[in-house]
């Protein structure tokens, strides 16, 4: 995903004429996030689609409906067709569209924002061309919280429509009818129930995204990724 994100953003600045731009950078970065989660999910759902439903069906493995990832492949498409795998994909393409646009975007467009900022406080000769680490984990860690607190009520949506494929009766048919039945019977905290688990455990992403950046800065200092960077 990350690889995907460069390449995106790459393409889309080489498109524009004012780079420098800071609206132009912030919107670039968003889109560039967002289409590498909508094409990495497209790759990937069907493994998503079988992991919410193992992780749905848990007890003594005699209980259990599936017994592996073939297991959970093969019995729904015997059962509902190829198509099954991708059941609440559009939902979770939404979902993972503004996830990704906010967690890549944002952590991009804030770190801009700051250090051009701080340069503008300084000379020409005291600039920096990147921000110290642990602010760059602070805003990673911000924009990895504003991206599941926007992106969350659809991934909600999205598993409940995925443990439902094996049951008989359906209890939603469709995104809009269970978001609609989650308001009435639980409201707000339906489509946030389990969030906090999930943002304790996203601290994770945000390091991933820092350390993603300052691997690319070393590779950028020995001029195996991009443009090479001078010393000071």
């Amino acid at each position: 995903m990350f690889g995907l994100n460069t390449f995106y953003l790459k393409f889309l600045l080489s498109n524009i004429k004012h780079k420098d731009d800071g609206w132009s950078h912030t919107t670039l970065s968003l889109i560039s996030g967002g289409l590498s989660g909508a094409t990495t999910l497209c790759m990937f759902y069907p493994l998503l689609f079988c992991q919410t439903h193992l992780a749905a069906h848990v007890g003594p493995l005699v209980d259990r409906e599936y017994t592996g990832l073939l297991d959970c492949i093969q019995k729904t498409v015997h059962t509902n067709g190829v198509r099954a795998l991708y059941t609440g994909f559009a939902i979770a393409a939404n979902g993972m569209v503004i996830n990704k646009a906010i967690y890549f975007g944002a952590y991009y467009s804030f770190n801009k924002t700051i250090l051009d900022h701080s340069n503008s406080l300084v000379s020409i000769d005291e600039k920096d061309t990147k921000l110290p680490f642990w602010i760059r984990f602070g805003t990673a860690q911000v924009s990895t919280y504003l991206s599941q607190l926007f992106s969350y009520p659809l991934d909600t949506i999205g598993r409940m429509l995925i443990v439902q494929t094996a049951q008989e009766e359906k209890l939603y048919l469709n995104a809009r009818d269970c978001f609609t039945k989650l308001w009435k019977s639980q409201g707000i905290s339906g489509l946030y129930r389990g969030m906090l688990p999930n943002m304790i455990r996203s601290s994770g992403s945000a390091l991933i995204l820092v350390l993603h950046d300052e691997f690319k800065w070393i590779l950028s200092k020995m001029g195996l990724f991009g443009e090479k960077i001078q010393d000071d």
